[in-house]
């Protein structure tokens, strides 16, 4: 029997989130069906490879609104031909600009739109052009899309209340997370020329990338106050377009740092450490004491699974969506932070006047040795429930049902 054909799309595959979902998603459904991966362009760089074919629009984005229409139209069009010449049974989109030519290129093929993030809370959807995403791109794609598939379920009730969605299109599959490989990944040693990193004092540390909605700036902030009155070291993972300026306030707020890009030496005596992107950064998380997530908003936080894999102790800003879903097993409508949840401390958004409450919360933890043994294994069980091996009957079951 030949097998269903589906071709999975996402405006690129640099690192990112919904590209490791993306990925993930790819080589278990490749199992099982024939499947084409498709971008918009490969100008971003293809950190994703999954051995798949892949194929690209060639088309990239335009410098004004009205080249930005033309080459949308052109977008359109060329995935329309894609999807008629593999003979494309399901189309499955990432992120919002490729749900939209998802749909509207829509021929034979069921179309299923995967959201990685929360809409109405995203603080890059502004201006006359957020409103009219808001008002007209967003209501029309998700309504016209065959199925919305969510990563969490405060995501679901958004579209549903926000934007008009019918409840009963949309599904919530959880991200899952290769459990085993993160765990084996974690024991690797580090290189010796990072011990100085972990000795001492206890050790705090974010992965991510270097972008305004991890909120880096007011984590660098709290981080200089917190530091004044408690000893801890901060370490950051990752990169990104925020790098520069992060470099430049951690200078002005007089954080003694280290970073890859300078002629710094490595020791053990800084209080801040930018080690950049790191291709294994788990064997860097599992030697932290406490896992950090400062985000203004999410979807379901990749980073923030990952450590609870490596079983750290985790604490999260009560940022819209994901954290409250993948730390508690209720949902608190009005909670008190800081909130000592089943699997990690909930926290306010990062901001200037929350900036005691982070650090009450932290202090408590990091003082408290039995709390600290208690949410490692916590997070330990909650990764687990979220591994590959428990959540992958899920995409399967959708797949089949949209065929």
């Amino acid at each position: 029997m030949e097998k269903k054909v589906i071709l999975m799309l996402i405006p690129n595959l640099n690192f990112g989130g919904a590209q490791r979902v993306f990925y993930n998603l790819s080589l278990e459904l490749s199992k099982q069906y024939k499947v084409v991966e498709c971008v918009f362009n490969f100008d971003a760089g293809h950190a994703f490879v999954s051995g798949n074919e892949v194929l690209s629009l060639d088309v990239a984005g335009g410098r004004n609104i009205f080249s930005k229409i033309w080459l949308f139209v052109r977008r359109c069009r060329k995935l329309r031909e894609i999807k008629k010449r593999i003979g494309a049974d399901i189309c499955i989109s990432h992120l919002e600009g490729a749900d939209l030519v998802n749909v509207l290129s829509k021929g034979k093929d069921k179309t299923i739109a995967w959201v990685h993030g929360s809409k109405w809370y995203d603080q890059n959807i502004t201006g006359l052009f957020g409103v009219i995403r808001h008002k007209l791109l967003i209501p029309f794609t998700y309504k016209n899309a065959d199925m919305v598939v969510t990563v969490s379920k405060a995501i679901k009730e958004e579209l549903v209340n926000q934007y008009g969605i019918d409840d009963g299109r949309i599904t919530t599959i959880y991200n899952y997370f290769d459990f085993d490989a993160i765990v084996l990944l974690s024991r690797v040693p580090l290189d010796p020329k990072n011990y100085p990193i972990f000795q001492g004092f206890p050790i705090l540390i974010f992965s991510g990338r270097l972008v305004p909605q991890k909120n880096p700036v007011a984590l660098l902030k709290w981080f200089a106050s917190f530091s004044k009155g408690s000893a801890g070291k901060l370490v950051i993972l990752g990169d990104g377009e925020m790098r520069d300026e992060l470099l430049q306030l951690s200078q002005l707020l007089g954080l003694n740092y280290y970073d890859p890009w300078s002629d710094k030496m490595l020791h053990g005596d800084y209080q801040l450490y930018f080690l950049g992107f790191q291709e294994n950064p788990f064997q860097f998380i599992k030697n932290a004491s406490v896992f950090i997530l400062p985000s203004l908003w999410e979807g379901f936080p990749m980073a923030l699974g990952e450590a609870m894999c490596c079983g750290l102790p985790v604490a999260s800003a009560d940022c819209p969506t994901g954290p409250m879903e993948m730390l508690t097993d209720s949902v608190h409508e009005n909670p008190t932070y800081p909130l000592f949840a089943k699997f990690g401390v909930l926290l306010p958004l990062l901001k200037k006047d929350t900036f005691n409450c982070w650090t009450e919360g932290l202090l408590t933890l990091l003082n408290n040795e039995a709390a600290m043994k208690e949410y490692s294994k916590q997070s330990v069980e909650r990764g687990m429930s979220f591994a590959k091996s428990n959540n992958t009957h899920h995409v399967i079951d959708l797949v089949e049902n949209a065929i």
